[in-house]
């Protein structure tokens, strides 16, 4: 894919609700499974997973949309995957251990605290993994009785009960505001929010769990970066796994619509290791749904240990020939992994402007 269709398509933003969008590109059900599972390795697996998302999107095919107003991307349908997508389409592996919007966010938190703007928090993380961040919030900067957590993986749920902090099962959007409205200081959620549909139930919710002067911290990855590895051969970020784009437009519309508002906003900056190493794998991975491609051969490979060495060379083999596009790559100051957010309940612009020494805000919108 060297660029975007760009076919205008009158659909609704899950964001701003404009009626004017351009079709990035399409896909179909087909398509959609090859990225996840391939056929040539799991015939069953890939015609069930096959299934399963024309099932979910009730037609057979998908379009990427960006929204003419807020630049918002969005699956259309817009449908997010379901517990059975995920444990057709992924075999989990581990949790990362530190990531860079955690670091943000635990900076943004010590700093609140410092200024007295967080004395004995709650707080609420979507999606906890297996605790990674909330071990280095809790007991040092909160309690543990004051943290709640959501998770659906049995792995990272045990882990984080058996570190004493509550975690349930559950779909924040499902959390009883009878047991929990006004209850949250702080809100956490790394690497969700791309996954889910029903935007305005979900920020509706959250403004209800919140107190009235709460702090949002959300972390997704960079539109910029995806953008740039799909017009350059590397992985397309396809639904129904990540269902929406963000970028800092779309961040201010959804909270200017559920009474946020952004008050500091950043970009991931990477070094050139992380940055190409990223994009060699994820060159890879786009090639190997090809079947007849060298990379979907070595994926075929029976010895476990021969096929990761194959897969090491190919994808080493593969940023070579992509070295002037490695170049713009690395020079992107934008084009970092993920983007971060920090969001406060109830606060409007010169209200931000003049309680920004108190409430530690840095770079306020």
């Amino acid at each position: 894919m060297q660029h975007y269709a760009l076919r205008p398509k009158q659909t609704v933003c899950p964001v701003c609700s404009c009626h004017d969008g351009l079709v990035l590109y399409s896909v179909d059900s087909d398509q959609a499974a090859q990225h996840y599972v391939l056929r040539e390795v799991e015939p069953n697996r890939h015609r069930a997973l096959r299934a399963h998302i024309e099932s979910l999107w009730r037609q057979s095919t998908c379009d990427v949309v960006r929204c003419a107003e807020c630049e918002f991307c969005f699956a259309d349908p817009f449908i997010a995957g379901d517990a059975r997508f995920y444990e057709l389409a992924y075999q989990r592996t581990g949790y990362p251990q530190w990531k860079w919007e955690y670091e943000r966010t635990h900076e943004a938190i010590f700093s609140l605290k410092q200024r007295g703007c967080l004395d004995h928090f709650r707080l609420l993380e979507i999606g906890a993994g297996n605790g990674a961040f909330i071990k280095q919030v809790a007991p040092t900067l909160t309690t543990k009785e004051n943290v709640f957590c959501t998770e659906f993986s049995d792995f990272g749920r045990n882990a984080m009960t058996q570190y004493g902090v509550r975690c349930v099962p559950q779909d924040v959007r499902e959390l009883s505001l009878h047991d929990w409205a006004g209850s949250f200081d702080v809100i956490c959620m790394f690497q969700v929010l791309e996954h889910l549909d029903r935007l305005d139930e979900l920020f509706s919710h959250l403004s209800s769990l919140a107190d009235t002067t709460a702090h949002l911290f959300i972390g997704v990855p960079n539109a910029k970066r995806i953008e740039f590895n799909e017009l350059h051969g590397s992985l397309l970020d396809l639904p129904p796994n990540h269902v929406g784009r963000w970028n800092r437009k779309s961040f201010e519309k959804i909270a200017h619509r559920h009474g946020w508002s952004v008050a500091d906003y950043d970009i991931q900056h990477e070094g050139f290791k992380s940055k190409a190493r990223q994009f060699a794998l994820y060159r890879y991975i786009r090639r190997r749904q090809a079947g007849n491609s060298l990379a979907n051969r070595i994926e075929r490979t029976h010895s476990k240990s021969l096929r990761r060495l194959l897969q090491a060379f190919a994808a080493a083999w593969y940023a070579v020939t992509a070295l002037p596009t490695l170049g713009s790559l690395v020079n992107g100051s934008d084009l970092g992994e993920t983007q971060w957010a920090h969001m406060i309940k109830g606060k409007g612009q010169q209200h931000i402007g003049r309680d920004e020494a108190q409430c530690g805000v840095t770079n306020v919108t």
